[in-house]
């Protein structure tokens, strides 16, 4: 038993770690991400040597991840939009998602109450207990860090997510054909995590043009052209500037398209 929970915990955070690695993320903040997938390996190989202290540092990590997720799927019910719009769909299939996500936790801790373990503490507890003690310094530096203007927006601030396109748009143009950093393919991410929560399509506008902006400079040619089509829809203003981008290799159709689009 010991064994088997243990694979599952080192194996779920080592994905979480090569995930977060690889430059993606499967939430919005990669930090307390990481953060999480380092406190799993740490739990599970203590698990896996039957250490005392990685149960109780184990049920603990659960327990606080199964209250925020908790909270985020109160939040997400209360502030959905209507399911039968595009965006109360989306955020009712990621409410699903965390859903599933919990019951997959309280699986897990199901499991680690019945993994036998130590009668006592010694030398192996160490490793669950630095893992832990990790886990708490990549939230901290997270917390306290610099990225300023990313978490108002990952908190619903329109007028920060506004500053954060213009800051991508205004990048795009000093160098057109630079990688965008990870800084930028963060905050792409965190732009693109609603299609368009606000109500203004100027905002929205801008939103889903810095977004292409970036994947455009990615090489990500089929996500650039669904942003820069999507930001043309909301604001009419922008199709004659997507029509400008040759590096998207726009297609006769398409370029027809906007141009149609951007007129009066």
């Amino acid at each position: 038993m010991h064994v088997l929970v243990g694979a599952i915990l080192v194996l779920i955070g080592a994905g979480a770690v090569a995930y977060v690695v690889r430059g993606a993320a499967a939430f919005d903040s990669e930090p307390p991400f990481l953060a999480a997938g380092v406190l799993l390996v740490a739990v599970g190989l203590g698990v896996w040597v039957r250490s005392r202290a990685a149960g109780r540092v184990g049920r603990l990590g659960i327990g606080a991840a199964l209250l925020g997720i908790g909270g985020m799927i109160v939040s997400g019910w209360v502030t959905s939009d209507p399911v039968h719009t595009d965006e109360g769909l989306v955020r009712y299939v990621r409410l699903l998602g965390l859903t599933v996500a919990a019951s997959l936790l309280a699986g897990v801790l199901l499991l680690l109450r019945r993994v036998p373990r130590r009668p006592s503490f010694g030398p192996v507890d160490l490793v669950p207990i630095a893992g832990l003690a990790a886990a708490l310094l990549l939230s901290v530096v997270w917390l306290v860090g610099g990225d300023t203007q990313l978490r108002p927006c990952r908190l619903g601030n329109e007028q920060a997510c506004v500053k954060t396109a213009i800051r991508l748009i205004e990048s795009a143009e000093r160098a057109p054909s630079a990688p965008p950093t990870r800084w930028e393919e963060r905050a792409a991410r965190v732009l693109d995590a609603d299609l368009c929560p606000g109500v203004e399509p100027v905002a929205c506008g801008v939103r889903r043009y810095a977004v292409g902006s970036v994947a455009l400079r990615a090489g990500r040619l089929d996500a650039a052209k669904l942003a820069f089509r999507q930001a043309c829809d909301f604001d009419r203003s922008w199709c004659a500037r997507a029509a400008q981008e040759p590096a998207a290799e726009w297609t006769p159709a398409e370029l027809a398209r906007l141009e149609r689009r951007a007129r009066p």
